[in-house]
């Protein structure tokens, strides 16, 4: 079982040292290395006091079976840890350091969770990770503040020069009086580049020891990949043979039913045109009514393979065409192109009726907002109802829902809190 929640983030500003005129990309990107370090700097005793806490009480009691227990819980400690310092590499990166666990299956006891855990190489790179932020971490984030708190100090000086002691100097001249300390404030202003850059290199070099550590390997990145795949094809596969039953269930029990009665009706008022042809006329009538009810439910069958609409009109066109047959008050917000990949308007598609067929029958809802848009290279779909919530996550049309999404590699989640109302979230690649 796999536990996974970022993808690789790209650096914000890339590790290169060229010297740019200040501005404020340059001032903000010096603002984001001085938050790093300083929320480092208390992370770093966070990790140290973890680290050495964990380590000592494990190893004391490893002999008993509360050791077990303890190392457990360590291994637990050390991945909070790493999820701390990967939201902290966010403040200098666009996001988030991902992240890749093999966790022991659903019901499995505290003994086969730390067999799993212990034979994960991240857990061990956790606990790698909490010892160096913890000794070289420290020795970086408190190097880029003193930087910091020096060039601050010499800026700021001639507001204070006056309550230094009588032979202070700043290593050059004596500050005793406030042309002196306006000229140390100058020298100060000239070193705020100096310091910038300076606490960028120690930024760099914190992230080329955190990142090998806290983020998957490209082997784990690629097993995960085909895992993914293989699973997202499996669900395809399934998710076409419940489709293809389904159709087969309605033909039998809808049209095939009622073209039988119409094969029967025609058959007896053949046989009564001669004897009794008023009965006949009635059954004629009665056929033509199992006619137009066939085609009403061939029509409704085909719109729930691929409507019309979605093909000739698009994604808007159709999911307003939904909203206007639902009994309940829909608002539709959507910022989307032209067209996308007919497979991803299908699969936006389905997931909104879905979601508004559920609020109908099951929710006691009253009113529903759909959002559609695209952001980035990923068509964005949100239906949230205010009904009773509750819903359940592997209903069976939620997972064909799933397995329909994961199929073009795709993510719906399905947050439904009782008596808070059901939010479908739904993420699919489109390319555009």
């Amino acid at each position: 079982m796999t536990e996974q929640t970022y993808d690789e983030p790209t650096m914000a500003h890339p590790p290169t040292m060229r010297l740019r005129p200040l501005g404020a990309a340059t001032a903000r990107r010096w603002w984001r290395d001085f938050a790093f370090h300083s929320v480092g700097s208390v992370t770093s005793v966070v990790g140290f006091t973890l680290w050495v806490t964990a380590v000592s009480i494990t190893l004391s009691l490893l002999i008993f079976v509360i050791g077990l227990f303890v190392a457990l819980a360590s291994f637990y400690c050390f991945r909070w840890f790493a999820r701390l310092e990967r939201r902290r590499a966010a403040l200098v990166l666009d996001g988030p350091i991902g992240e890749r666990y093999r966790d022991a299956p659903r019901g499995s006891g505290w003994f086969q969770k730390l067999k799993f855990m212990s034979k994960d190489p991240a857990t061990w790179k956790d606990f790698t990770w909490c010892l160096l932020a913890g000794t070289i971490g420290f020795a970086i984030s408190w190097l880029a503040l003193i930087l910091w708190g020096l060039v601050v100090g010499l800026v700021t000086l001639p507001a204070w020069y006056w309550a230094l002691p009588a032979d202070a100097n700043v290593g050059l001249w004596e500050v005793d009086t406030l042309p002196r300390a306006l000229l140390t404030m100058l020298v100060g202003i000239a070193l705020v580049p100096v310091c910038g850059w300076l606490s960028r290199l120690l930024t760099i070099a914190e992230l080329a020891m955190m990142r090998p550590l806290l983020r998957p390997s490209r082997q784990e990145q690629l097993s995960e990949r085909v895992e993914v795949l293989t699973r997202t094809r499996a669900g395809a596969v399934n998710a076409q043979a419940a489709e293809l039953q389904r159709i087969e269930r309605d033909l039998h029990d809808g049209a095939q039913a009622r073209l039988v009665a119409l094969a029967l009706n025609l058959g007896m008022a053949e046989d009564k045109f001669d004897s009794d042809p008023e009965q006949a006329r009635e059954l004629l009538a009665e056929a033509r009514g199992e006619a137009k009810t066939a085609l009403t439910e061939l029509r409704d069958l085909a719109r729930g393979i691929h409507p019309p609409i979605l093909s000739d009109r698009g994604l808007e066109s159709a999911v307003t065409a939904l909203a206007a047959r639902s009994p309940l008050a829909v608002t539709i917000e959507a910022e989307l192109p032209a067209r996308l990949p007919p497979a991803v308007e299908a699969a936006a598609y389905f997931v909104v009726a879905e979601a508004l067929a559920n609020a109908t029958k099951h929710s006691r809802a009253l009113r529903v907002l759909v959002r559609l848009t695209v952001r980035g290279e990923r068509l964005v779909v949100e239906v949230a109802d205010d009904g009773v919530g509750g819903a359940d996550p592997d209903g069976s049309g939620l997972v064909g829902l799933r397995r329909r999404i994961e199929a073009l590699d795709g993510e719906l989640h399905v947050v439904s809190p009782r008596s808070s109302g059901t939010t479908l979230h739904a993420e699919v690649p489109c390319g555009t």
